[in-house]
């Protein structure tokens, strides 16, 4: 079975059209549909037609909540100053699937068995931990998943810790890579590859101009897609269509 793994759409549908994705089985997103970007209504719609499994992002409880989404400082005003928009853009029916999304699923596939979740199993919606976090052992330790898949950073990375495999397939529409390309994972035969791609990026440009939102707001969001908006600790100087590695489920400690 070729399963697709996504994260962190943040409502860029160019971006999530272009997903590599006519021979796999299954697509299963760990949160974030909407949020910043300029087309919520028309990514919620893809995904509720698309995706096997879909995990509750904190962005996707503040739109259909109205609160707080708790994201990193950097962005708090920029995500604040977006998220009337995302509100007036999407439909009733929409919101009632941001609120009903589930915040984790645990489940068997095969000999493996999955924990999925936007951030961490101890804190589901909010908590960013690095690759290279001490957290991450105290996160395992609180599970029985041989495979822990999470989101919320937007940087991808695949570790063992003891007997669970650690995976985060990035963003697909916002990465935080250092380079504007599209993140996700993809699951075939017990194994992970990180893989990222190119999309029309000029389409989810043209869509936020028009936005109602500031114009100031506005070159903020095109900065971050064209950028990749780097976060320590960010891979860089990798050639695309090559990133990052393959590892078994029951490869060898990291």
């Amino acid at each position: 079975m070729r399963i697709a793994i996504i994260s962190d759409i943040h409502a860029n549908l160019a971006a999530l059209e272009a997903l590599p994705v006519t021979d796999v089985d299954q697509i299963w997103c760990l949160g974030d549909l909407v949020g910043y970007g300029p087309q919520p209504h028309e990514v919620i719609r893809w995904i509720r037609e698309n995706a096997t499994l879909v995990i509750r992002g904190n962005h996707d409880l503040a739109v259909g909540y109205n609160v707080e989404p708790r994201c990193s400082q950097s962005l708090t005003f920029l995500a604040a100053n977006t998220r009337n928009y995302t509100m007036a853009a999407i439909s009733d029916l929409d919101r009632a699937l941001l609120t009903t999304l589930p915040i984790r699923r645990q489940f068997a596939l095969g000999q493996e068995k999955f924990y999925c979740v936007h951030a961490i199993p101890s804190d589901p919606l909010f908590t960013y931990c690095a690759e290279t976090s001490d957290q991450w052992q105290h996160e395992v330790n609180c599970i029985t998943a041989t495979v822990l898949l999470v989101g919320h950073t937007h940087t991808p990375f695949i570790r063992r810790l003891g007997r669970t495999l650690i995976v985060n397939p990035g963003s697909v529409g916002q990465p935080k890579t250092g380079r504007p390309f599209a993140c996700y994972a993809l699951y075939e035969d017990g194994s992970f590859l990180l893989k990222e791609y190119e999309y029309p990026i000029g389409k989810t440009i043209d869509a936020i101009r028009g936005m109602s939102i500031s114009q100031e707001d506005q070159d903020a969001l095109i900065s971050l897609l064209r950028t990749g908006a780097p976060s320590p600790p960010a891979a860089t100087g990798q050639n695309r269509g090559q990133f990052k590695k393959i590892l078994a489920v029951g490869g060898r400690e990291r």
